[in-house]
C-alpha cells in the first residue's frame, strides 16, 4: 500500500488554528504526515469550471464540468481564483443534488492553490455526472474566476 505526503497539511503533521493562531493534529492523515493511496488512481487530477467573466452583479452563470467516463473522481480539495467577491451553487446532476442549500460566498467555499479548502469528507462523483455551477458576482465589476475540484480518479 503506497503513502504519498498529506495534501492537508503537507507532510507536517499539522496545521494551523485560525483561532488561536497555534498547531493543532491534522484531522486528514491524524499527524503522521502521509496519507495512503489504496484504492485511488496513480493520477491526481482538477475538474475546473470557468464560466465566462461576470459583468457587474451579474446572476446565475452556468459553468458545467462533466465527468469523464472512465473512473469515479473523489473530490478532497475546493481551490478557486477570481478578481472580486463571487457566490456560488453546485449541483450535481446525476444525483440532482445541490451540495449547499443556498448560494455560499466564495470566500467561504474554497481555499487557494496555496491553501485549498481540504474536504475532510471527500465528495465522490459518478464517472459520466454532469455537475454544474451557478455563480453570481458579488464585486460591481468585470469578475473572472476560475474554481478548481481537486482529487483522484479512483482505480477500482
Amino acid at each position: 500500500m503506497a503513502k504519498v505526503t498529506c495534501p492537508a497539511c503537507s507532510g507536517a503533521g499539522a496545521v494551523g488554528n485560525l483561532v488561536s493562531g497555534g498547531k493543532v493534529q491534522c484531522p486528514v492523515c491524524g499527524g503522521n504526515g502521509t496519507v495512503s493511496t489504496s484504492g485511488l488512481g496513480d493520477l491526481t487530477f482538477d475538474y475546473i469550471f470557468n464560466p465566462p467573466q461576470l459583468t457587474a452583479n451579474q446572476l446565475g452563470v452556468p459553468s458545467i464540468v462533466n465527468i469523464a467516463d472512465d473512473y469515479d473522481f473523489l473530490v478532497t480539495e475546493v481551490k478557486v481564483n477570481s478578481t472580486g467577491l463571487f457566490s456560488v451553487t453546485i449541483t450535481d446532476q446525476l444525483r440532482n443534488t445541490n451540495l449547499s442549500s443556498a448560494p455560499v460566498n466564495g470566500e467561504n467555499y474554497a481555499g487557494t492553490a496555496q491553501l485549498p479548502r481540504v474536504l475532510f469528507s471527500p465528495w465522490k462523483l459518478l464517472r459520466t455526472a454532469t455537475v454544474v455551477a451557478s455563480f453570481n458576482d458579488r464585486s460591481g465589476a468585470l469578475n473572472t474566476i476560475q474554481l478548481a475540484l481537486g482529487g483522484y480518479k479512483l482505480s477500482g
